[in-house]
């Protein structure tokens, strides 16, 4: 029985060529969408989730109540992992983490740069990073050892056994290669080479890792199975009182599998994350769908009359309703079946592109069965979605009136419901358009954004090994070198600033102005080689004795703390203030600046930034930095960035999310004209007798070619209409949380509107200009 209802299906197929290949094109376009974004969001949610730990696994994070409401940060106090594996029974394990960075390591014969971590032993009683060779737990419990992940044992011994073997790290500390382990999947949010003892760590910053006012690392925990993470987070409150926590400053755990997809939030509590990004995508790919699902429904009933005698002599000979309903849902899942195979094609051809433009790495797993059961699940709704609505309503064609070649009742109704889904299918497309167009403004709007400070000709170079240490007399090579106008250094680079505390004290300062400063420390010349503008008094100088003591602070921090003029000689606790500059974008550039207090630094500095002159051979100036570095320090190969390279990198993320939302608003602008143009074809076609009587009562070319048009693009007109307010109210609320944001300007809306116009226009215009030139004499000689 199926068999013939395909059968069937098919014949009737290939006698309606124009509408099976417009059907099939615009399903294949969405479900092509839709097969890329369902992947997209499967892989989303397929990070963190292969550790066996999962559900105990928790991030400890910190709430401080700041003006207006809480800050949420997951960098916490060195001592708090070592604290609550001692005193909470609820903790089975405990690690600290601090992110080493790309660190130079070498075999002797090789040097190369790997990323690294330093962590406790615990971590991997935490996290599934299974072992090739050795005990990578019992490895970091000496300071000596390091555990290297199978690539990284790869590039540094080749084929070679690595267990045993001396790694030098920096050209400072020689390491043993203590285990080896598999490589972390691309779905980890923990990325490294090279796993560092962090008890190596603890010697190098000696200085401040005992301390319970300083946030600077992670810490993570793993409770014992059946443990309540509430009745956890709420003991902690109580026991953290004694080492500076209180009802203004806590710490609290929260499930790191949870963090990729729930990692926002506001006022103290989770508000989201990339699941918002999911759900946009998700819904994109639904309306695209919809749009080419409203396409085959219009197209369908608007022949309905060339069908109505087929279900009028199939009733007669003794169909049921129901049998009926069965074979036009048939044909429309098979020509979602055709759609889909065509989809899976395109989708197989663009995910590669995909990758390379958004860094991801999506891919068909032909033995991934939940890919196969969303295709499957994809095909069934979409069938059902797009054949529904034509099954029931040709199905209900009464027999007695369609055989007499009478007119099929509700044709008025008919009517307006096709203008409806017409309406619908524009609504969804001037939205997707709409807020295309106001992502790209604002993407360009915080692209464009003053720095604060000047970008071209400044160099940053980091600091390796003896570099930082050595950093003075690395300096005055520097200096000498023709084309570099000023030298300094700093422990952050311009654009990520780590380090924060809410320990700064200032006059007049009360209890609830409790809120994170950003502090960093730089060396002499920082202001002027980062080009930095300064509104009152002065940079760092060697030719000041009292600069060691003495701080900067920028605009948000004298706005914040209500500093009073002059500022300059101010004391933030024991540091008088040398010098207020111009608040410059750091961390986030969507954001406002933070408050910021820059101190002079006495030890090593991890970033080196060199200010060329505007008039220098850069080509030149560069081979003498390099042979400076390589005369210095030998070991280290010379590798340097340009601040403003670096700075537009931040928005390869927010340019996919554009090339996405320009591609899928594109792609339902043309299967929304696709399906405007097939039923312009054929309701031009009924009504072309009317058009031959008006062409020969007088009407002109142009009159008749404007009645047409005003009445395909009356739905358009409403759509524009319906959707203003839709996206006002929606793009409102996504530009709430961004300090940095544009207005919503009328020019928005109205380019919007005749870009839809224009491609609505241009679709219909060809059907209606050959109905209008069209010999009236063939149209009514059958009368």
């Amino acid at each position: 029985m199926f068999r013939n209802y395909f059968r069937h299906g098919w014949r009737n197929l290939l006698n309606n060529k124009m509408s099976t290949l417009i059907n099939t094109g615009g399903l294949a376009i969405g479900l092509t969408i839709s097969i890329i974004i369902m992947m997209w969001i499967m892989d989303e949610f397929s990070y963190d989730m292969f550790h066996k730990n999962g559900s105990y696994t928790y991030l400890m994070m910190n709430n401080r109540k700041v003006e207006g409401g809480w800050h949420t940060g997951d960098n916490t106090q060195a001592p708090l992992a070592v604290k609550l594996k001692q005193d909470f029974p609820d903790v089975k394990y405990a690690t600290r983490r601090a992110f080493g960075g790309d660190q130079l390591f070498n075999t002797g014969s090789k040097s190369i740069y790997q990323e690294s971590i330093y962590v406790d032993p615990d971590f991997f009683n935490i996290f599934t990073f299974p072992a090739i060779s050795g005990d990578p737990v019992t490895a970091l419990k000496e300071p000596d050892a390091a555990v290297l992940t199978e690539s990284a044992a790869e590039r540094l011994f080749g084929k070679a056994n690595p267990m045993g073997r001396i790694i030098r790290q920096n050209s400072q500390h020689s390491l043993r290669v203590a285990a080896v382990i598999r490589d972390a999947p691309a779905s980890s949010t923990i990325r490294f080479d090279i796993v560092l003892p962090f008890r190596l760590y603890e010697i190098e910053n000696a200085s401040w890792i005992d301390r319970w006012d300083n946030y600077r690392l992670s810490s993570i925990v793993m409770l014992q199975p059946g443990a309540s993470v509430e009745h956890f987070n709420q003991k902690l409150l109580p026991v953290m009182k004694s080492y500076g926590g209180d009802s203004t400053n806590y710490v609290f755990a929260y499930r790191f599998k949870d963090l990729h997809m729930y990692g926002s939030f506001k006022n103290g509590k989770p508000n989201g994350g990339r699941i918002e990004m999911m759900w946009l995508l998700g819904l994109t790919a639904f309306f695209i769908l919809l749009i080419a699902c409203i396409n085959f429904m219009n197209l369908t009933t608007a022949q309905s009359e060339r069908r109505a005698r087929e279900v009028g002599v199939r009733k007669v000979m003794g169909a049921s309703r129901r049998i009926i309903i069965i074979q036009f849902l048939a044909e429309a899942l098979l020509i979602t079946m055709l759609a889909m195979l065509l989809g899976i094609l395109l989708a197989w051809l663009c995910i590669p592109g995909l990758n390379r433009i958004s860094g991801r790495s999506i891919s068909f797993g032909l033995l991934n069965w939940k890919m196969w059961c969303g295709l499957l699940s994809l095909l069934v709704a979409t069938g059902l979605i797009a054949g529904s609505y034509p099954a029931f309503f040709l199905s209900g064609f009464q027999p007695a009136k369609v055989l007499k070649g009478g007119l099929i009742s509700g044709g008025k109704g008919r009517g307006r419901f096709r203008k409806a889904l017409v309406t619908l299918q524009f609504v969804i497309s001037i939205f997707l358009i709409l807020t295309t167009i106001v992502i790209y403004r604002q993407i360009k709007h915080v692209e464009t954004r003053p720095i604060g400070y000047e970008q071209n000709n400044l160099l940053e170079i980091p600091a390796r090994g003896e570099m930082a240490q050595h950093y003075p007399l690395l300096r005055d090579a520097l200096v000498q070198v023709s084309g570099v106008e000023s030298v300094s250094a700093g422990t952050d680079d311009l654009l990520r600033f780590g380090g924060s505390t809410d320990d700064v004290v200032w006059p007049g300062k009360t209890r609830d102005q409790n809120f994170p400063v950003t502090i960093t420390w730089v060396q002499y010349d920082w202001a002027h080689t980062a080009g930095m503008q300064l509104l009152a008094g002065r940079d760092f100088s060697s030719s000041y004795g009292s600069d060691s003591i003495g701080c900067i602070v920028n605009e948000a921090a004298v706005r914040r703390m209500g500093l009073k003029e002059p500022v300059v000689g101010t004391l933030l606790g024991s540091n008088p203030i040398i010098g207020v500059v111009r608040d410059f974008v750091m961390n986030d550039p969507f954001n406002a600046a933070r408050p910021m207090v820059l101190y002079f630094g006495n030890g090593s500095m991890d970033h080196i930034f060199i200010r060329l002159r505007s008039t220098a051979d850069q080509v030149k100036t560069l081979s003498s930095i390099a042979a400076v570095l390589k005369d210095k320090h030998p070991e280290f190969p010379f590798e340097y960035h340009f601040l403003k390279d670096s700075y537009q990198q931040q928005f390869n993320g927010a340019k996919s999310v554009r090339f996405v939302l320009n591609w899928t608003s594109s792609l339902a602008i043309i299967i929304s004209c696709l399906g405007l143009f097939g039923l312009s074809a054929f309701l031009t076609e009924r009504r072309s007798k009317e058009i031959s009587i008006r062409k020969i009562m007088g009407a002109t070319t142009g009159s008749i070619w404007l009645m047409l048009a005003r009445e395909f693009l009356q739905p358009v007109f409403i759509a524009f209409v319906v959707t203003i307010p839709l996206v006002i109210l929606v793009m409102r609320q996504a530009l709430h949380n961004i300090d940095y944001r544009i207005e919503l300007h009328w020019w928005i809306f109205a380019t919007g509107g005749l870009i839809t116009a224009v491609i609505a226009l241009a679709t219909i215009s060809y059907q209606g200009a050959k109905a209008a030139r069209a010999n009236p004499v063939k149209a009514l000689q059958s009368e």
